[in-house]
């Protein structure tokens, strides 16, 4: 092991004004400078006078990791940052427009604020205190705090999914029911909220500063964070309940999940409208498909990500796997894949959903070094399906000789997107008559949509 050969070269290094008090430590600890796995114990857990000396020499230290220190900082700022930006937009959109207020998009609101507590809460005390220190700087009220709430933030979006499914299905399944409203909404949401914070508290009252019986942590006055179930006739609770946590945290959410969603997609892609037009039938369905598609990746997207450190869990309570090689690496793979789930549903609803793709634009054009890529991305080439107007989103007042911005909406696929272009010079139609019209024009595609 790389730790074994790096103490070795360390010990046979030794100066010679330590040499000697060196050879007397390692003797009482029956160890030796050239037995590899004597002087791994030596350092982790003899109990013996000058022991800690080993470690202040830095006899004892850990072999450095530069390349995965570094991979571990890039990868977790990365999906930290575009996490908390990307969910923030989310939950901006959904605020700032009355048309976004729907209750499927209040839900996704609660999704993308559960993932912003995940971020916040997980991912930097996680890698910093797990991968980098390997002990808990934080104090023992972040402790108990921290471990709380990341387990919080799992379950509300792990229920919320399951609370939009089931929303979609009773939509869909069922059209002629009344639809739910934004109060009943509201109150499931909070009811989430309570569930997952009841659900959650035995992770609150076990959790606490302990210190591990080996020398890095007891001779250097270091502890980690951790669940403690007292007695050892206490650990089949800590086990029990560890895996209750992954069934109703991962596995059951996901049966509901699969069997919703795919009851929507049988109904969807099956079943035809009676008593509409064509033109509106064709229409609505699109809408559906695309939202049962949307929600779909989401699922599949939270399903991958999620399963193999839900596995990896179960499996370091079942048997003792911490010593296995790479097991380091591998629970920072796996950990940073679960995290990265936090980053994943902007991405979708700005890919997938239309409107929060015209959110995102919107938003995007308050910068303008985003306006140029805005423009490539999201700009619909088929000028025949286009319908322009030369005016600013919201329609406000504005300056005949200002630029305008030319807001482009398709038709064809219920696309409303802005691109920015300079209008001075150029014969503009009146603004109010725009605004009226474009307004009206966004009217019409909102209404015949299901969200």
């Amino acid at each position: 092991m790389a730790e074994t050969a790096y103490r070795l070269s360390k010990f046979l290094a030794v100066q010679d004004n330590l040499r000697n008090e060196t050879e007397s430590i390692l003797a009482q600890c029956s160890a030796n400078l050239t037995s590899p796995e004597t002087l791994n114990a030596a350092c982790d857990s003899c109990n013996a006078t000058g022991v800690q000396r080993l470690w202040e020499e830095g006899l004892c230290d850990f072999p450095p990791t530069p390349a995965f220190d570094s991979a571990v900082y890039v990868f977790y700022i990365t999906i930290l940052v575009v996490a908390v930006l990307g969910n923030s937009v989310v939950v901006y959109i959904v605020c700032s427009s009355e048309k976004m207020r729907t209750v499927t998009n209040y839900f996704i609101a609660n999704l993308a604020i559960g993932d912003l507590c995940m971020a916040i809460l997980c991912v930097p005390f996680s890698f910093i205190s797990t991968l980098i220190l390997k002990f808990w700087p934080f104090g023992g009220h972040l402790c108990v705090a921290v471990n709380y709430l990341q387990a919080v933030s799992v379950f509300v979006s792990a229920y919320t999914l399951v609370a939009i499914s089931l929303d979609r299905y009773l939509a869909i399944i069922y059209p002629l029911r009344p639809r739910m409203t934004r109060c009943q909404a509201k109150i499931i949401i909070a009811s989430v909220w309570v569930l997952s914070l009841a659900t959650t508290l035995p992770v609150a009252v076990y959790s606490r500063l302990l210190t591990p019986p080996v020398n890095f942590y007891a001779l250097m006055d270091r502890q980690v964070c951790t669940e403690d179930w007292g007695p050892e006739e206490s650990d089949k609770s800590r086990v029990a309940y560890s895996v209750a946590l992954m069934l109703l945290q991962y596995f059951l959410p996901l049966t509901v999940l699969v069997f919703t969603y795919s009851r929507i997609a049988m109904v969807v892609w099956g079943k035809r409208t009676l008593g509409e037009t064509p033109a509106r039938v064709d229409r609505i369905a699109r809408s559906k498909r695309k939202m049962t598609k949307m929600m779909v990746t989401v699922v599949m997207v939270y399903t991958l990500c999620w399963l193999p450190f839900n596995v990896l869990m179960v499996v370091r309570e079942l048997w003792v796997v911490d010593s296995w090689t790479y097991m380091k690496e591998m629970w920072a793979l796996f950990h940073w894949l679960a995290m990265s789930h936090t980053c994943y549903n902007p991405i979708i609803l700005c890919w997938m959903n239309t409107k929060f793709r015209s959110g995102f634009c919107s938003l995007a054009y308050t910068l303008p070094c985003l306006r140029r890529w805005v423009d490539s991305w999201f700009f619909t080439p088929d000028e025949a399906d286009l319908l322009k107007a030369t005016t600013t989103f919201p329609c406000h007042h504005y300056p005949r000789s200002a630029s305008s911005r030319l807001v482009t909406i398709s038709l064809k696929d219920d696309t409303i997107i802005f691109k920015s272009r300079n209008m001075n010079g150029k014969k503009e139609a009146p603004p109010s008559y725009t605004c009226r019209r474009f307004l009206q024009m966004l009217e019409e595609t909102s209404s015949e949509s299901p969200l």
